[in-house]
This record gives structure tokens, sequence and C-alpha cells, in this order.
């Protein structure tokens, strides 16, 4: 098996640069080419370098996860802002993150993509341009089978992870809402009881 020269890591280059790169819509491999053409549309291959941004069918719906994620993060953090910091009433703040819960998954889009590609790239080093090289022996293709199968080990691992987060931040998030709910609708009660006297 030869794989591609684009796919070989790039000296000095790491996970965290590979994600830097998602950052900014750029190839994670070598920073240089843009990955969209459009809003939604992505080149299939990097200009600068060849990396290829094709992948399996299904492969980029794995962003909406990463999408979910950081909008649960986004709109947990505002409403945590607005009600603590600020001082919103509960309403103004969950209609607030309302709209910033529909209209921030589609601001997202495409960095959601680039993240799962900068992790797809930085996690399955060995999968990427792999084509089949006859003049290579069976124990080279079991060594690069082993390759793979480790890959596919830490990308399961890595994702498995990342939804166990998503989810106890999820539950976190509804336990403090509920929290907030029903521990708001005490003290108010009281005031009132005061001020009526």
């Amino acid at each position: 098996m030869s794989i591609h020269p684009s796919d070989r890591p790039v000296p000095g280059s790491s996970r965290l640069t590979a994600f830097a790169r998602g950052g900014l819509l750029r190839c994670p491999a070598c920073g240089a080419g843009p990955l969209f053409r459009g809003w939604f549309r992505m080149h299939e291959a990097c200009r600068a370098c060849g990396a290829s941004f094709l992948r399996e069918q299904g492969f980029y719906l794995g962003s909406i996860y990463i999408n979910y994620g950081v909008t649960v993060i986004v709109t947990g953090a505002l409403y945590a802002l607005l009600v603590l910091i600020v001082g919103t009433s509960h309403e103004t703040a969950l209609t607030a993150c309302l709209i910033v819960a529909v209209a921030f998954p589609v601001l997202f889009f495409r960095h959601a993509r680039s993240f799962l590609l900068a992790l797809d790239g930085s996690v399955n080093r060995h999968q990427q341009h792999a084509t089949r090289d006859p003049t290579e022996s069976a124990e080279a293709d079991r060594a690069h089978l082993a390759a793979l199968t480790a890959d596919d080990g830490r990308a399961g691992c890595a994702m498995g992870i990342a939804l166990a987060l998503i989810l106890l931040f999820g539950l976190g998030m509804a336990a403090v809402t509920i929290l907030f709910a029903t521990g708001s609708s005490g003290p108010r009660q009281h005031e009132d009881a005061v001020d009526l006297r």
C-alpha cells in the first residue's frame, strides 16, 4: 500500500494544529487550501496539497453531533450569562437562547464539518489516499490492516467519549434549568406575600 504524500503528517503538526486549521476552514493536512467553495459546498480535494475531503457516504452526518454539542454549550453559557451575570428574567433568557439555538447551527455548519474532518484526519491517518500496490507482500497488507484496525478503535473511543460528554452536559443543563425554574418561584411568591401585607 502506498500513501499519498499529503496523507503524511506535516513536520511539527499535531492534532491541535489540525483543529486550529479546521477553525479557519482550511485543509487539516496542510492548512493552505480552503475546504469550502460556497456556504454549504465543499471542495473534493485540497487545492494546495491534494488531500481528499471525500469520505464514505454518511460520514459528514457525524458533524451533526459536533454542531449539537457546541450549540448546547453556547446556549447554556448564554443562559447562565444572561440570568446570573446580567440579571435578565428567565423568560427573556430562554427567548434569547431559543433564537441562538435556531440560528447558531446554521452559522456553525461549516466549522462542524471542518472539525469532523480534522478529527478524522488526526485519528485515521492510515486510511486517507490508501491505494493497493501489487508489488507489496501479504505481510505489508497485514500490517496496514492492523493500522486501520487501531485507527478505527481510536476513532470509536474518541466519538464515544465526545457523545458521553455531550449527553452529560445536556443533562446538566436540563437539571440547572429545572433548578432555576423551580427555585425562582419560591422566593418570588415569598416577596409577593410580603408586599401584600
